[in-house]
């Protein structure tokens, strides 16, 4: 083989290894930016509030007490870095809890997962509504919902 050719293909496979960089890094700033907080736009009436969850305890979690996420319907809560609020805490599942506006208002709704969720202390299972000040618990960390006029 010659040095040409020998040259050519460590080229080719530093332009990959660049392009697979990039990649990572886009991904990573992704992964970031949707972890900082704000949750999209409320789709909730003025009528109704905008509905917010205010962080309570934050137990493992890199969220300040007192930080808020807007919410939008469905919002999704859990370990995986796709959730709209990502919670890194070992005792919360990959999909751990589901907030949606209903006919009736906002709902949350546990998705199996294997610690639970609490709402107002108790246990929640399947779906329930939610009202304004209750608290929810996914492992160590706490929210309260509210809607803000």
């Amino acid at each position: 083989m010659s040095f040409a050719i020998v040259v050519l293909i460590a080229r080719l496979a530093l332009v990959v290894l660049l392009y697979l960089f990039l990649i990572w890094v886009v991904r990573a700033l992704y992964r970031d930016l949707r972890s900082v907080g704000t949750v999209s736009a409320p789709t909730a009436s003025r009528a109704t509030g905008v509905p917010q969850l205010m962080v309570v305890a934050s137990g493992n979690t890199p969220y300040a007490v007192g930080q808020v996420f807007r919410l939008r319907s469905p919002t999704m809560l859990g370990r995986e870095p796709n959730c709209d609020i990502p919670v890194e805490d070992d005792f919360v599942s990959g999909q751990h809890l589901r907030l949606i506006l209903a006919t009736g208002g906002w709902q949350a709704q546990d998705l199996n997962s294997t610690n639970g969720t609490r709402l107002n202390s108790a246990r929640l299972t399947g779906s329930a509504p939610l009202k304004h000040g209750d608290i929810l618990e996914l492992g160590r960390f706490r929210l309260r919902f509210t809607l803000e006029r």
